[in-house]
């Protein structure tokens, strides 16, 4: 209570002598895209209300999907670096009570102050718990799976023999498992008689993959974007300007800074109409940088950055193709009609690059911030990976002479997030089976995971540059 005092008599002492603050706890429309950790809703506003789904003269016949967990707990190697968090707390309310402040125009408002003194650090985030979903994360899951549900009743109905569950080896996607199930059935999960199974290759390759991991996933040069944008003159003052904020008179340590964006994005997804008193130490400009610069991460390491990653994404291509040639080959339904995945967010992330999505005209890079291309740039993992991401195929078997828009018995409709998914030569995510078979077989016939134990690597821009000249030409 005293302390509470102190604080805003320091702030009515401020406002008397002219000076500013600002309130990002007070603002009506705050930033709410955070990478890997973005909570669904932020990333998925404005689901299109019309039924694209429906396609005229057209029934769907099989649906293949690929799934994110939900938000979870922090990871058991996050726990020690966040907890920190708590001392550096306290030591910013001293902060404030002394008035340690140079530039008085940087500090918080009153309102932001006093929540951050509030927060605490919840004993249920402990190494018991770590890395498990958190209790929105199995609501929002089930949720989607009432959604899916909605679009296509006739597709995912009661019958478990129309499924195939297949989920990685880990608590987390087993979790996301029964959470979607009971939604999609309304029942427990342990109770119902369903075709699941644990498939690593397929929805984690990389970890099988010695090549990828040497030249891409533990590969320094990977992130050398990443650290050319992070030496920029531009965020060294982001972060000195942070750390007068916190009433500071030196620049905080990288990892602090870390812990805090992690933090307010871990809050945000765990409770979404709640205020992090993390997320109000960053302005709108802050978060959009340390957004871009886990953009740039992903990117080079499971994206169009490095030449690898198109070989090693081809996994979920090769299941999907031949999931559906089986219900294309065959007159009679066939089932399992849904094949549903559970896995991790750098899976979609490579699955959705091998499928030529979300491609920018020119690469990202830590030199480009400012560009048309990075401002408006395709490749945002806010928008491709947010927890419960997802992917999603549909096939549909069409009337002959329905549908003047459609010559083909067979069409793909290719869905993200529950948006249609942008493709070259499809129309607002509706592709011609034709081309599917033609684009898509073509990456499933030549997958295999045979470079992953000694394949020369790929050398140098040049090299990288040859690869997608190729790699177009194939592909388009």
């Amino acid at each position: 209570m005293r302390l509470a005092l102190l604080l805003a008599l320091c702030c009515v002492f401020a406002t008397a002598q002219g000076q500013e603050e600002t309130c990002r706890s007070a603002d009506e429309d705050p930033y709410l895209l955070f990478g890997t950790k973005t909570a669904y809703t932020f990333a998925n506003k404005g689901i299109p209300v019309t039924k694209l789904h429906d396609v005229p003269g057209c029934q769907p016949i099989a649906i293949w999907m690929l799934n994110r967990h939900g938000s979870h707990n922090p990871e058991a190697d996050e726990l020690a670096d966040l907890q920190k968090l708590v001392l550096f707390k306290n030591n910013v309310i001293i902060n404030y009570r002394n008035g340690n402040f140079r530039n008085t125009n940087l500090r918080m408002c009153m309102s932001d102050v006093n929540m951050l003194e509030r927060w605490e650090w919840n004993s249920r985030q402990n190494i018991t718990f770590a890395g498990d979903l958190t209790s929105d994360g199995y609501i929002s899951t089930q949720q989607l799976a009432q959604a899916w549900k909605q679009k296509f009743p006739g597709l995912l109905t009661d019958n478990v023999h129309d499924y195939l569950f297949k989920y990685v080896n880990d608590q987390r996607s087993s979790t996301t498992f029964r959470a979607f199930t009971e939604g999609l059935f309304r029942a427990q999960a342990d109770n119902i008689d369903i075709s699941k199974e644990s498939d690593e290759k397929l929805l984690r390759p990389y970890k099988f993959c010695p090549s990828w991991n040497a030249d891409v996933e533990e590969n320094a040069e990977t992130l050398t974007q990443q650290r050319t944008f992070e030496s920029k003159q531009e965020f060294k003052d982001m972060i000195s300007n942070i750390s007068r904020r916190l009433g500071f008179n030196y620049d905080i340590e990288r990892e602090v800074l870390h812990s805090m964006y992690e933090m307010c994005r871990y809050n945000k997804a765990w409770s979404v109409t709640q205020i992090s008193p993390w997320c109000a130490v960053f302005t709108k400009e802050d978060l959009k940088r340390l957004e871009y610069s886990e953009d740039l991460m992903t990117y080079y390491k499971y994206g169009y950055g490095s030449p690898k990653n198109q070989e090693i994404g081809c996994t979920g291509v090769k299941d999907m193709m031949e999931f559906f040639k089986t219900h294309v080959d065959n007159e009679k339904p066939q089932q399992p009609r849904a094949i549903v995945h559970f896995t991790e967010a750098q899976m979609l992330l490579l699955t959705l690059q091998a499928l030529g999505a979300r491609r920018d005209t020119a690469p990202l890079t830590g030199d480009n911030y400012h560009t048309a291309v990075a401002q408006s740039r395709k490749w945002s993992s806010s928008a491709m990976s947010p927890f419960n991401a997802n992917l999603a195929a549909v096939l549909y078997k069409c009337t002959p002479n329905s549908n003047f828009q459609i010559n083909d018995p067979y069409q793909v409709l290719f869905l993200e997030n529950e948006r249609p998914l942008y493709l070259e030569e499809c129309r607002v995510g509706l592709c011609n089976w034709t081309f599917v078979k033609n684009r898509f077989g073509l990456i499933a016939d030549n997958c295999n995971l045979n470079f992953c134990n000694g394949a020369p690597k790929v050398q140098g821009i040049l090299g990288f540059s040859l690869a997608l000249i190729v790699l177009t030409k194939v592909i388009y």
